[in-house]
């Protein structure tokens, strides 16, 4: 019976991945699902089968296999190497060509697929390391950008003020300034770990359901605001304040969707083994088995195990059973995860053999997660604080600019009159496009607070709805700013007098 079509399967564009940054990801739950199946004992020609039907940019090769043994009657070995060697990634390239010597030299499989998901696990630790180490130093080097980046507008803003500079060199530099806030958040997106969080049928899950629910209310209700504000006149940063204090509810809904699935996919290595353990030490079959798990040791699946057992009891189909419990967690690897560990025990697969090789992706995954974790806290802290001070920097040295443009044009524009020319060249200033150094700033500002938003969220990982949250405390912390930081400024000065 295939079992496959109780789970849902994702449309061509989902399951695939053209620039292949998920690949080792997927190769590595290819290989463990594999390794699950065939340690049922399944023919090779159903373990082909179901490996084509994977949700995952991997399958796409095993169905190839597949489709040249069953409707070209090639032997699984040749088709391996034919295959494998029209593969353009090497580690698939690789992975296919040791298949085909293996099936041809008739090892085996399950043996074969157990080693080669070991393999697979540590390669993919080994690269998921390296780019938590690149992400490293990577945002260590995003701080220096966006400082460098905000010194060129100080340095422009000053230079219009004591030379007659032209407007399209200081635009040329604003651009300049953007281009690298933008640059430095896509390498911190390119750097970071690739894997999948969230599972596409997420909509199951509570947390997930509210999340979505309250980005279709509050997102649209804070791009009107924003524009209702700005078109009245109250002002670019009270609507700024505005829109990012509207969508801190969705970002925080977010992290607590976020929070929830990182616990349960923490649990649910040690919930898949001992289900496994449990149900081959008494010899009786999952379903039974769970009635007699202990679930302290595993408390943040403690409600979705619940909810599967009074559907088991209820003599409700396993297999939607199992199916429905994958997807009300949201996570992708406990989908992965479950979806191995049930298709290799109904297909007559040990538990506690196929419980180990299901919780294998799942395990790595948790430690793996926790060393990115340290990285991406320290980074949270650093660009916000910097964007805060940074933003409220630049605005000030505007607003000083202006303040002194006022205040001074008048007394030199007498002190200067007669004056010889060489003079002038030397000490002059330049008050003609000082006023137009506020609107320059203002999508320096606007830039910097999306790249800092979508920097923290790419080295963060993690679902969609996260990225409000930094959004929104960057939006609120410019509007605050362009609130504010004149209003000091100009307190500040106020003992100066202006000078018509």
């Amino acid at each position: 019976m295939n079992f496959s079509k109780f789970w849902p399967k994702r449309s061509r564009k989902e399951s695939s991945n053209i620039n292949g940054d998920y690949l080792g990801y997927d190769l590595f739950y290819q290989l463990s699902y594999m390794s699950s199946i065939a340690a049922a004992g399944l023919p090779r020609s159903q373990i082909f089968e179901f490996a084509a039907q994977l949700p995952c940019s991997s399958s796409r090769y095993f169905a190839e296999i597949n489709l040249l043994c069953k409707q070209m009657r090639y032997d699984y070995a040749v088709a391996c190497r034919i295959v494998g060697e029209s593969a353009k990634e090497e580690s698939v390239k690789s992975l296919l060509l040791r298949l085909s010597s293996s099936l041809g030299s008739g090892e085996p499989e399950s043996e074969f697929l157990a080693q080669e998901a070991k393999i697979q696990a540590e390669a993919f630790k080994n690269e998921y390391e390296r780019g938590v180490e690149s992400l490293r130093k990577w945002t260590e080097a995003y701080a220096a950008l966006i400082v460098s980046a905000a010194l060129i507008v100080m340095v422009a803003a000053i230079s219009m003020l004591i030379y007659p500079v032209a407007i399209g060199i200081t635009v040329a530099l604003v651009g300049v300034t953007i281009m690298v806030s933008i640059l430095g958040a896509w390498a911190i997106y390119r750097v970071s770990p690739k894997e999948v969080r969230v599972h596409n049928q997420s909509l199951y899950c509570p947390a997930h359901r509210r999340a979505r629910q309250l980005a279709g209310i509050l997102l649209p209700i804070a791009v009107a605001a924003f524009f209702v504000l700005v078109l009245i006149g109250a002002g670019l940063g009270w609507g700024l304040m505005v829109a990012g204090v509207l969508m801190l509810p969705v970002g925080v809904a977010g992290l607590i969707f976020d929070r929830q699935v990182t616990k349960k996919d923490t649990d649910i290595s040690t919930f898949l083994r001992s289900l496994g353990n449990v149900a081959s030490a008494i010899g009786i079959t999952v379903s039974n088995a769970l009635d007699r798990l202990d679930l302290r040791s595993t408390a943040n699946l403690s409600g979705d195990v619940k909810r599967l057992r009074s559907r088991l009891i209820s003599r409700l189909r396993p297999e939607l059973c199992w199916q429905r419990f994958s997807v009300e967690t949201g996570s992708e690897t406990i989908y992965r995860s479950v979806k191995m560990f049930h298709d290799a025990t109904r297909l007559g697969g040990d538990p506690e053999e196929v419980g180990g090789r299901s919780s294998l992706i799942a395990m790595s995954l948790d430690f793996l997660r926790a060393k990115r974790g340290q990285v991406s806290s320290s980074f949270v802290l650093l660009v916000l604080g910097m964007h805060a001070a940074l933003v409220a920097l630049l605005l000030f040295v505007v607003q000083v600019l202006n303040i002194f443009s006022k205040t001074v044009e008048g007394v030199y524009t007498q002190a200067v009159e007669g004056a010889p020319s060489g003079v002038l060249d030397v000490f002059g200033f330049s008050f003609e496009n000082v006023h137009i150094l506020g609107t320059l700033v203002l999508p320096v500002i606007l830039v910097m607070a999306g790249a800092n938003a979508f920097a923290i969220k790419a080295a963060d990982g993690g679902n969609r709805f996260k990225l409000f949250v930094y959004l929104g405390v960057t939006l609120s912390l410019s509007g605050a700013a362009l609130v504010f930081v004149p209003i000091a400024a100009s307190k500040i000065f106020s003992s100066i007098p202006a000078v018509s």
